[in-house]
């Protein structure tokens, strides 16, 4: 691995007119909270004397560096390089107000690349879903109130940048600025190979302590993308920011851990959704057989030279699997292409589950009862069948069962383990012929009438467990007074049980 280490100064960092940090489109949203943006300014603020202050690293995927701007794709450190370009920006909105021409000038070229020719281009560039909305902040101090905000922590971080400078006096502002451009410092550690970028941004987090299951999947799987060639790289960095797209204001966790219960059939904790990716990604994909089994990068030489020349049923029969093992591994198989479209899909799919929005006015209905009764349990079943091409009338008609199915089960005070096991199971079914199994099932699982009426009769639902409520109210009113009733909702201090 080939890493060039540079201890530098912020206005070192951001010096070089020739270089751009591109965050790209497979990066999560800006997420930054109000206390972390507010630790930052406090470091920085009290630092003492000639001390320094270390902002922490950032890991660059740099490439060759050639005439014009080069771009320095961000694997590690765009949430705080992010939040230093806010302070940034705002600082010098602020000087420009009070005429300070050369504070303005000098973070104008801090905050800008140039070409030769051509416009001045931002230093750090955003490719992400938060590109539209940053940029509408950085050109507007005075916020429109009424403008709604995809990335409402992207907002929240301009407001209080802007907030806290108002508040400053000139000298002090002066103060901080020159400490968090001359005494703030940043390990920048330069990349070339990607594979060698991911592994090194994984090896800095300490292997997950940090990061979350969907952070380390996304680094373990452009990482692998970048060990069977740029082509497949470049696919895998495209298709990543389609999943981020899909699953925007969704748990992506849960999605990876619904994901993978729907592959295996089998109940998961959150604590195994990675090593069980992993072990996915490499069972299911061609490509992965001439990778060295279970090392994820394996950077020895060694290891790759002595395995590269085994396909997959020799690194199958390696690992002592029988003939019957190997041939039902090599049934189902697929491609790297088509593991990203597979796993695209499966991603647009849960996006439009969770937040009802099928563009199916049935459909999305149920859904959103669903949501209501918290029956999260069902999404990787649920995700199965839209995936594995149920028809929709037989959709529907599983939909509103599993309602009925989870309410008494909720109800009942069933083990939601037990739940969440069933639904995992039913993923084995056929699902363009799955109704008849998922009667039986649902059959066989669900509380009596005896006891659900029973257990009704008492119940007591929690705050937090009010949409249930409403979610009961609704159904008791339409089948009092029919289909067609009109429905209102009322706030929870009317509709406590």
């Amino acid at each position: 691995m080939q890493i060039v280490t540079h201890t530098l100064a912020l206005n070192l960092v951001l010096g070089s007119t020739n270089e751009q940090f591109l965050i790209p489109s497979y990066q999560r949203r800006y997420s930054w909270q109000d206390k972390q943006l507010f630790e930052l300014i406090d470091d920085i603020s009290m630092i003492d004397g000639n001390d320094n202050h270390l902002l922490g690293s950032i890991v660059c995927l740099t490439g060759n560096h050639r005439a014009g701007v080069n771009p320095l794709e961000l694997v590690d450190g765009q949430q705080r390089l992010t939040t230093i370009t806010i302070l940034l920006e705002c600082l010098k909105e602020r000087f420009a107000a009070e005429s300070h021409a050369e504070h303005v000038q000098e973070l104008d070229r801090l905050l800008t690349a140039r070409p030769y020719s051509g416009p001045a281009l931002p230093k750090i560039a955003l490719d992400t879903m938060d590109a539209e909305e940053f940029s509408y902040l950085v050109k507007n101090p005075q916020i429109d109130p009424d403008k709604p905000f995809l990335n409402e922590r992207l907002q929240r971080a301009f407001e209080n940048a802007r907030g806290w400078i108002e508040d400053q006096e000139t000298d002090v502002l002066l103060a901080f600025k020159y400490r968090l451009l001359h005494q703030a410092l940043v390990i920048r550690l330069d990349v070339g190979n990607a594979r060698d970028a991911f592994k090194l941004f994984e090896t800095i987090n300490n292997r997950g302590l940090r990061l979350s299951p969907t952070d380390l999947i996304k680094n373990f799987l452009l990482g692998n993308a970048a060990r069977f060639g740029e082509a497949a790289l470049a696919a895998a960095k495209q298709s990543w920011g389609q999943v981020v797209k899909y699953l925007d204001s969704t748990d992506t966790d849960a999605f990876f851990r619904y994901y993978l219960m729907a592959k295996t059939h089998s109940r998961l904790r959150k604590a195994d959704i990675v090593s069980e990716f992993q072990a996915h990604f490499m069972d299911q994909i061609v490509e992965a057989a001439k990778l060295p089994d279970r090392d994820w990068y394996a950077y020895e030489e060694f290891e790759e030279e002595e395995d590269a020349s085994l396909d997959a049923d020799e690194m199958a029969a390696a690992q002592g699997l029988d003939e019957a093992e190997i041939s039902s591994r090599r049934t189902r198989q697929v491609s790297f292409e088509q593991f990203l479209k597979n796993l695209v899909t499966s991603a647009r799919v849960f996006g439009e589950l969770v937040n009802h929005n099928t563009d199916d006015a049935v459909i999305d209905r149920h859904l959103r009862n669903l949501r209501m009764i918290k029956a999260t349990q069902a999404y990787g079943f649920l995700m199965h069948l839209q995936t594995g091409g149920t028809d929709r009338k037989t959709f529907i008609d599983i939909l509103r069962r599993t309602e009925n199915f989870i309410l008494r089960r909720h109800v009942c005070r069933e083990r939601s383990n037990d739940t969440e096991t069933l639904f995992a199971n039913l993923c084995s079914i056929d699902p363009e012929n799955p109704l008849e199994v998922v009667k039986d099932s649902y059959r066989d699982f669900s509380p009596s009438d005896e006891k659900f009426e029973e257990e009704f009769a008492a119940t007591e639902f929690a705050p937090n467990t009010m949409d249930r409520a409403r979610y009961c109210l609704e159904r008791l009113e339409l089948a009092k007074h029919g289909a067609h009733a009109e429905l209102t909702v009322l706030g929870t201090e009317l509709c406590a049980c």
